[in-house]
């Protein structure tokens, strides 16, 4: 009687998988996929996209609560942001918290793409869903997990602090956002971390760059120097992480372990400069050809 049980189990478990497949191949579109959670362990609230049978799988789900916003209310977001049914998914998740986009399905290299650490910094956060868009449907060797807005709601009112503080000063102390990113990174397996900014004129450092350390992560500045020479960012190389810029996401994720870089376009916080958002995606391109993702 209980094989006869675990039979029938089996066979429902089957027909819905079916099912699921069928749903998502068949339209094309993007689908709520709670029942897709329970069959593959997940175990928060996840959209699923996958445009044909052939292609990568898209998914995304709230890594952290308390920051969600609605940000298009933020004018230049709203305004540059690309117009597509993923991008309304991603906004109209980022109302309950920070999201996260995975790109392929967990396996092969693995490398994390973040944005928006500061709110009022809107170029790579404008860049990061135009790769999205960009990565959907394309056949990947690897996966690529994305944050376009680490902080929904400072995003939507174009603020920089979070509670008062810097979050790229506080990403090694427990229970802020960027130390969870961390925690999540470190979790994840994740192979390669761009923190991705924009600075604004006479700010630090006031020009296009990409920063590294050689220690203790030399690939970090192997990583940097890729991505300076297929875009032409300055080069900054600390020695030591964790000296210079203390708490900050990169050096955090460097000192444990995992080899990051900063990568910094210029543009005035709180609006987008003509040709900064492409700058900054083709820092995040640049990074994806050095893991030989795409």
């Amino acid at each position: 009687m209980r094989r006869c049980v675990i039979i029938k189990q089996k066979q429902i478990i089957a027909v819905l998988l079916v099912l699921c497949t069928t749903l998502l191949l068949g339209a094309g579109g993007i689908h709520l996929t709670e029942i897709n959670n329970y069959l593959t362990g997940n175990l928060t609230s996840c959209v699923s996209v996958q445009a044909s049978q052939s292609t990568s799988a898209v998914k995304m789900k709230v890594i952290i609560s308390g920051t969600g916003g609605t940000v298009t209310n933020n004018y230049y977001i709203k305004k540059n942001i690309p117009q597509s049914q993923l991008t309304s998914q991603i906004v109209a998740l980022s109302k309950k918290g920070t999201p996260i986009i995975r790109v392929g399905n967990g396996s092969g290299p693995k490398v994390m793409i973040v944005a928006g650490v500061h709110g009022n910094e809107l170029p790579s956060q404008i860049a990061a869903l135009k790769l999205v868009n960009y990565l959907k449907g394309k056949s990947i060797k690897g996966t690529v997990y994305i944050v376009p807005f680490v902080i929904p709601s400072n995003t939507a009112k174009d603020v920089r602090y979070w509670k008062g503080k810097n979050l790229n000063r506080v990403a090694n102390i427990a229970g802020t956002p960027t130390n969870k990113i961390l925690k999540l990174a470190k979790q994840l397996n994740i192979s390669v971390l761009g923190d991705f900014h924009s600075t604004k004129p006479g700010g630090d450092p006031g020009k296009m760059a990409v920063f590294s350390s050689k220690h203790p992560t030399y690939q970090s500045y192997i990583i940097a120097k890729y991505i300076c020479k297929k875009t032409g960012s300055p080069l900054i190389a600390d020695n030591l992480a964790g000296v210079e810029y203390r708490g900050a996401l990169e050096d955090t994720t460097n000192l444990a372990g995992i080899p990051a870089v900063t990568c910094e376009v210029l543009s005035p916080h709180g609006t987008v400069k003509s040709g900064s958002v492409t700058k900054s995606y083709n820092q995040m391109i640049a990074l994806l050809k050095y893991k030989k993702i795409i």
